[in-house]
């Protein structure tokens, strides 16, 4: 069973890892402390209180999109530090899970794979749920929601250069997280994904994932829900299904395949060597995955970015999950993971068209990626 937010009122309001609440009930002294605090170093309290400020989701009304208003990471890239966070991480949040060696532990001795929550959270559990519309037109929305950090112990490794072994752990701790969130009914999609280099909006070197909850399906992962539904009511089987069967009859635009996985380049990339990591075994959500899929996983997933390294000498890149939304009927939906290297920025017409150039076929593409 789901578990409903956690806000029902004042009374038992958790206490948020950074948040402004020292208890669960506010006594004078308290307020005191902090009225005497603002007066006396007003600029501190304000950038208190802005490093605290609760994201809003707003809506625009003129494309269907929602945008997050998060003021508190307006800095997060401009931080100046001494020394890497993630090779002291017993210094960040606590963590909700740490691996060593594939098997979990209770803390920071010895470990190789950690979970904590994002010292600068988009969304934060413990958090007022509102919704109101300004002028009684715009919409703007706060929730409750999970941001939390997957983050390997060696600064210099990529997931390209680790062990297999190691990928998998990764993995392990993806599929364990997303296991936790759906429990909650605030939350319906959970975001996997990857920033590697500058390109890639990467704010730390450390490699490290991130994955982060929402409260609703957006725009464009309706809309490929929306096909997905669609393509299954005129032909009564899975669009992802249908597609592997072709990319395996076409063979050239596949990159790599082994029992479980297949990855291709997909018809129409949005990007070069975009590639598309797919289960062969029809499932909707990643969460569900076999001990024998996360060894393959790891296979798959470290092998294209270990191409993409020789290839492209270890560019900028993005990996992301789309897995199932949750308290929805979605079994025509089959999750993916897509990798794309960050070679340029996206460009005017690719703005303002929403449409890409491609610079060269994705059977070239693919052609380059099988024979490193």
């Amino acid at each position: 069973m789901r578990a409903s937010n956690p806000i029902v009122g004042f009374e038992t309001f958790p206490r948020p890892a950074n948040g402004f609440w020292e208890h669960q009930a506010v006594g004078i002294a308290d307020i005191k402390s902090w009225l005497f605090f603002y007066k006396k170093f007003p600029k501190w309290y304000y950038l208190y209180m802005k490093n605290n400020e609760q994201s809003e989701l707003r809506h625009d009304l003129l494309n269907g999109n929602w945008v997050v208003i998060c003021p508190k990471r307006a800095n997060v890239k401009n931080l100046k530090q001494k020394e890497c966070p993630f090779c002291n991480i017993e210094k960040q949040e606590k963590p909700t899970l740490i691996y060593f060696n594939g098997k979990e532990v209770d803390n920071f001795d010895k470990w190789t794979t950690a979970v904590i929550p994002n010292k600068y959270p988009i969304f934060s559990l413990g958090k007022i749920t509102e919704e109101k519309a300004e002028n009684d037109f715009y919409l703007k929305t706060k929730t409750s929601g999970f941001h939390e950090l997957v983050i390997t112990k060696d600064h210099e490794k990529t997931l390209a250069r680790l062990s297999l072994k190691k990928v998998k752990e990764v993995i392990d701790c993806y599929q364990k997280r997303l296991l936790e969130y759906k429990k909650h009914d605030f939350v319906k999609c959970a975001f996997i994904f990857h920033n590697n280099g500058p390109l890639a909006g990467a704010s730390q070197a450390h490699p490290h994932s991130q994955i982060i909850t929402m409260p609703f399906v957006d725009n464009e992962f309706r809309l490929i829900l929306d096909n997905a539904k669609e393509y299954y009511s005129r032909k009564g089987e899975c669009l992802q299904c249908k597609t592997i069967e072709l990319e395996k009859k076409n063979k050239k635009r596949i990159v790599f395949e082994n029992d479980s996985f297949i990855a291709y380049i997909p018809f129409a990339p949005r990007f070069i060597f975009e590639t598309i990591i797919a289960p062969k075994r029809h499932e909707p959500y990643f969460d569900q995955i076999t001990e024998k899929e996360k060894e393959d996983l790891a296979e798959a997933l470290q092998t294209i970015l270990s191409k993409l390294d020789k290839v492209l000498k270890r560019p900028s890149f993005n990996f992301h999950f789309l897995n199932a939304p949750y308290g929805e009927d979605v079994s025509c939906f089959h999750y993916s993971i897509t990798v794309f290297p960050r070679l340029k920025a996206i460009a005017g017409f690719e703005l303002s068209a929403r449409m890409e150039i491609i610079k060269m076929t994705p059977e070239d593409q693919a052609e380059i990626l099988r024979n490193k």
